[in-house]
């Protein structure tokens, strides 16, 4: 038995050195092998290439094995019922809630238009008690004059202005005030509708700035014509200001009867600070302007609580307290 000359390829190979692969030598001096894009898509491909859920694709073999079709939900009588059913039961349910809404907003408006109606009646009332107040006061100041005590005209006159129940004249100031240009509205509107304030006019910043204007001297104020008096409140009824009770709406006309350093005096004062640092900050708007001569309407009158007779009528007949 000879020997078979020929080599060894399988030692050969084992002995020749392994050739570096450059795709593998890549990876490796890279740190890491790359990872195969393919991997990260397996989820979506399989849903692609199976959509179907192993046990409903099995159901469907036994049916088309037994000559039915595959499936049958869509040619369902029952499925075509429920639907039919729930488009109802949908279109019902959205019938009864816009029905709500609607019947909301006709009494709503039905609302503001009572309001509305009421004022106007109000509006009418006061001018017709304002025309009243003015024929009492002409008939009372000449009966005043055939009076044995003379000063007695001047007096009245002089209690009138200080309590605001006669009209005013005389040189002062018009502030008007307003919310800031960006302030938001509503349909009607009306800039009291949001509840942010910040760029809006408050009962608060009148309240101060009312204030600031009383102690630079002014002698009688108005806000969009009504007087303040000692019985005069500025104050809020959610977002709206009322004055002597009264709604208001901007821009706010402040008018002041005072002497001539009027205005300068209230720039100097804290109620103009105020108001500096409300327009620097918030953008409300303000325009101050001196005239020559303004008008105060007279307040509303009060109900008389208690009266009595003057010293010169006490000393000849007795007071209506009883006293002589």
């Amino acid at each position: 038995m000879t020997s078979d000359p020929t080599p060894d390829r399988t030692e050969d190979r084992a002995a020749e050195p392994a050739q570096p692969d450059p795709a593998k030598s890549d990876s490796e001096k890279s740190g890491s092998a790359q990872p195969d894009p393919a991997q990260s898509m397996s989820l979506i491909n399989n849903l692609m290439r199976a959509p179907l859920d192993p046990g409903y694709e099995a159901a469907a073999r036994k049916r088309r094995a037994q000559g039915q079709p595959a499936s049958v939900g869509r040619r369902s009588p029952l499925l075509i019922v429920t639907l039919v059913v729930i488009g109802l039961s949908l279109a019902v349910a959205a019938h009864a809630l816009r029905l709500p809404q609607a019947a909301s907003e006709k009494r709503r408006t039905e609302l503001i238009n009572s309001i509305n109606d009421r004022q106007a009646t109000i509006d009418e009332d006061s001018r017709t008690i304002n025309t009243t107040q003015e024929r009492i006061n002409s008939l009372q100041a000449a009966a005043l004059k055939h009076q044995d005590d003379k000063s007695l005209a001047s007096r009245l006159e002089a209690l009138e202005l200080t309590t605001g129940t006669s009209a005013a004249h005389g040189p002062g100031l018009v502030l008007t005030l307003d919310d800031a240009p960006d302030a938001g509205t509503n349909a009607q509107g009306d800039p009291r509708a949001d509840t942010s304030d910040t760029e809006r006019l408050t009962s608060t910043d009148l309240q101060i700035i009312v204030n600031g204007l009383w102690a630079a001297g002014a002698e009688a104020i108005a806000i969009n014509g009504q007087r303040l008096t000692t019985q005069s409140a500025i104050r809020f009824a959610g977002q709206a200001i009322l004055v002597n009770f009264r709604p208001l709406r901007p821009p706010y006309a402040v008018t002041v009867i005072g002497g001539p350093d009027l205005a300068e005096n209230f720039r100097s004062n804290s109620g103009g600070a105020y108001l500096r640092e409300l327009v620097s900050t918030y953008g409300i708007r303000e325009d101050l302007s001196t005239k020559k001569s303004v008008t105060v309407p007279a307040a509303a009158t009060a109900a008389l609580s208690h009266a009595r007779t003057s010293s010169a009528a006490t000393s000849s007949s007795p007071s209506p307290e009883g006293g002589s």
